[in-house]
């Protein structure tokens, strides 16, 4: 009787290989990486700029700055700030031709780390076919509640930050907001392919 395990040498041939023998793998993300964003992206001062601006006009301007926050995020987590979880998920999506929700999903939250550290958040689910990211603890809404700001413009900021990661991946998505903070207590949001 043969045993089938005997004959996976040619596609073991066609793997990259994952590990590194006595190289350290850090797969946290690198605290500086926060302290790098947080220092160029201060939520209260843009808050603040946003006051007496009506909705749409404050939206416009979260919009360009989310653009700008995740750009930063993606070049600071692809090259200076770069973990073994990022490699890895290079690499994986080389070998099997996948890249969603994974790579999207690792800017996402790189990005929510490194501009909003403390609040909390929740990846609901992630599929080849959809990411629901679920945000309860928003510092940006808290801000422009406290600023005055009227209305829901930082929906703005997330989407315009979602579409630069999925420009970034190559990734072809639409984005619904199933929930608000607030009606519901959290922002939902629906990220499919």
């Amino acid at each position: 009787m043969t045993m089938g395990w005997k004959y996976a040498k040619p596609v073991k041939e066609k793997l990259l290989n994952l590990e590194e023998p006595g190289k350290p793998l850090p797969f946290d993300a690198d605290r500086r990486l926060v302290e790098e964003i947080t220092s160029k992206f201060d939520i209260a001062t843009v808050a603040k700029s946003l006051q007496g601006k009506d909705e749409k006009e404050a939206q416009r301007a979260l919009e360009e700055l989310g653009k700008e926050m995740m750009k930063l995020t993606i070049e600071l987590a692809d090259n200076k700030y770069m973990d073994r979880t990022g490699e890895m998920l290079e690499i994986v999506a080389k070998q099997t031709g996948i890249s969603f929700p994974h790579r999207l999903g690792r800017y996402v939250e790189l990005s929510l780390l490194g501009l909003r550290p403390i609040d909390r958040w929740n990846i609901a689910k992630a599929t080849t076919k959809e990411l629901v990211l679920q945000v309860s603890a928003c510092s940006m809404h808290k801000a422009l509640e406290e600023a005055g700001v009227k209305g829901l413009p930082c929906k703005g900021f997330c989407l315009a930050s979602f579409e630069v990661a999925a420009e970034k991946t190559g990734d072809r998505i639409k984005t619904e907001m199933a929930k608000t903070m607030p009606q519901d207590g959290m922002c939902e949001f629906h990220i499919s392919v």
